[in-house]
């Protein structure tokens, strides 16, 4: 349909719902009906000169009242899809957006008919052969010439009919599938492809254009039909066909590039590329096309790059919510964990900085992994050391016996390192934070801030006087499911900076 029409489908499909697509679909149909019922007598009479007034009001009455059987049929099949639609428009329920999407698509094919239409209709075309044969008193033998008409006019019903009820469903198919958020992305059943649409259309449009010439240049008789018909067909499957072969590929091939590339863009491949094989709208599709996934392939080098300077799940969660939602930050219990290491100064006194350095990112390179398997991640490095947050941005109920499985895992990996690497130091301790974006000016930090970082720090330090490797604080300590408390042996009370009061510990193990 031409475009301001479909933009009038549109705008009247978003005010009448379901209840437009049952009038427009009637209406649309008995308006083809009644040009079919006028033109296919008129067409008759090129080759039946003879035929009176009332012969073709009779044949034109036989007509109408085929197509219009037909649409009572057409009205009957589409009926269970429609009230599925308009099921779906009362909840708008994403989670049945694609049986309503699928129930859409069918409307179309359901109009095609079953056997049983078919067969009636049949019949019914045969009384218009019949009638045709009566009316102008010819033989019975000449009831085999009218037969390829009528097909042909038949099938150019079902084909018209078909493709208006498609672009009158296009709306609600539009709207189904927006409003579904993806729960439609479904691989589309392929009924009726681009090719077979155009190998039926074309030869038919030649098949239909060659007859009617062939009655209005011609000497009006049966024969002409015959004749007429008989080359039609033969330059549609000859010297048409060769164009229609030509014409086909020249669409369905970059087509089909552009499927191939779409699909390997969605498995994650932004390196393809199609190739611009045409001068046409498809050609400006494909450069668009490669527009797109240049702009794709940017982002993915962005997301790479950011992924590298911030920890992956915190540049998935910043991506996922935005910045907006993080400005005003947002309180959640956290277990913090700050790594350090022990005879950083003396170590590096006697090592030179590129040394210090390759210790720093070996050390680093072991305790990352272990941190982001336990459901972590490192929040920053902090010189020789660094702050690692467990519960965010994924929500972790145990995120305490994270952190402490973490802690205990990196402990044993930096023991097992042979040579004069430094030993480490690691705190826990278990608090209400929050958690956002610290900055400004353009320039932000996600990171979390609170006092149950501050004492993480403090805890870490405190091993350096208790000699263990991983300390925890008694908030910590608490939140760690009764068999894990029984494995941790509680230290004497110590003071932490900045602490009035001394703060209990625990380590693992029933010795530091």
């Amino acid at each position: 349909m031409h475009p301001p029409i479909m933009r009038g489908v549109a705008a009247a499909y978003t005010r009448h719902g379901v209840g437009f697509l049952r009038r427009a679909m009637l209406l649309g149909q008995l308006g083809v009906a009644v040009v079919f019922a006028a033109v296919g007598p008129l067409l008759t009479r090129l080759f039946a000169p003879d035929l009176t007034v009332a012969d073709l009001l009779i044949l034109a009455g036989l007509a109408l009242a085929i197509c219009v059987t037909d649409i009572v049929f057409a009205t009957v099949a589409v009926g269970p899809h429609l009230r599925t639609l308009e099921q779906w428009l009362r909840t708008r329920d994403p989670a049945t957006a694609a049986t309503a999407w699928q129930a859409a698509a069918d409307v179309p094919f359901a109009t095609l008919g079953r056997r049983r239409t078919a067969l009636f209709v049949a019949a019914l075309n045969a009384a218009w052969i019949v009638a045709m044969v009566a009316l102008q008193s010819l033989p019975a033998r000449e009831l085999p010439l009218f037969v390829p008409g009528a097909i042909l006019f038949w099938l150019y019903w079902l084909a018209l009919r078909f493709m208006l009820v498609e672009q009158l469903v296009r709306p609600i198919l539009a709207d189904i599938s927006v409003t579904g958020e993806g729960s439609v992305d479904t691989p589309v059943a392929v009924r009726i492809t681009l090719a077979q649409r155009l190998f039926l259309a074309i030869p038919a449009i030649t098949v239909i254009a060659g007859t009617v010439v062939a009655g209005v240049v011609g000497d009006h008789t049966i024969a002409t039909v015959a004749i007429g018909a008989g080359v039609s067909i033969g330059v549609a499957v000859t010297i048409a066909g060769a164009l229609v072969l030509l014409v086909t590929r020249s669409v369905t091939e970059p087509i089909a590039d552009l499927r191939d590339a779409a699909d390997r863009v969605s498995g994650g491949d932004v390196d393809v590329r199609v190739p611009v094989t045409a001068t046409d709208e498809i050609g400006t599709l494909a450069r668009s096309f490669n527009a797109m996934v240049a702009g794709l392939r940017e982002r993915e080098r962005i997301r790479t790059a950011f992924g590298t300077y911030v920890d992956r799940s915190v540049a998935d969660h910043i991506l996922a919510v935005g910045d907006d939602s993080l400005a005003t930050g947002e309180e959640v219990e956290i277990t913090a964990m700050f790594l350090d290491v022990r005879g950083f100064t003396g170590y590096t006194e006697h090592h030179p900085a590129r040394e210090v350095v390759a210790m720093l990112n070996r050390l680093f390179a072991t305790a990352v992994p272990i941190i982001r398997a336990h459901g972590g991640y490192v929040d920053k490095f902090v010189g020789d050391g660094l702050l690692a947050v467990f519960g965010v941005p994924y929500r972790h109920p145990d995120h305490a016996e994270r952190a402490l499985g973490a802690a205990l895992a990196i402990a044993a990996a930096v023991d097992a390192r042979p040579g004069d690497e430094p030993r480490i130091g690691i705190g826990l301790n278990s608090g209400t934070v929050v958690v956002g974006n610290i900055g400004g000016a353009g320039r932000f930090d996600f990171t979390v801030i609170g006092d149950a970082v501050n004492v993480a720090a403090r805890v870490e330090s405190a091993t350096r006087q208790t000699g263990d490797t991983v300390l925890l604080s008694e908030h910590t300590h608490r939140m760690l499911p009764t068999p894990r408390q029984a494995t941790m042996a509680a230290r004497p009370l110590l003071p932490l900076k900045g602490k009035t009061e001394p703060v209990a510990l625990y380590a693992p193990g029933p010795s530091g």
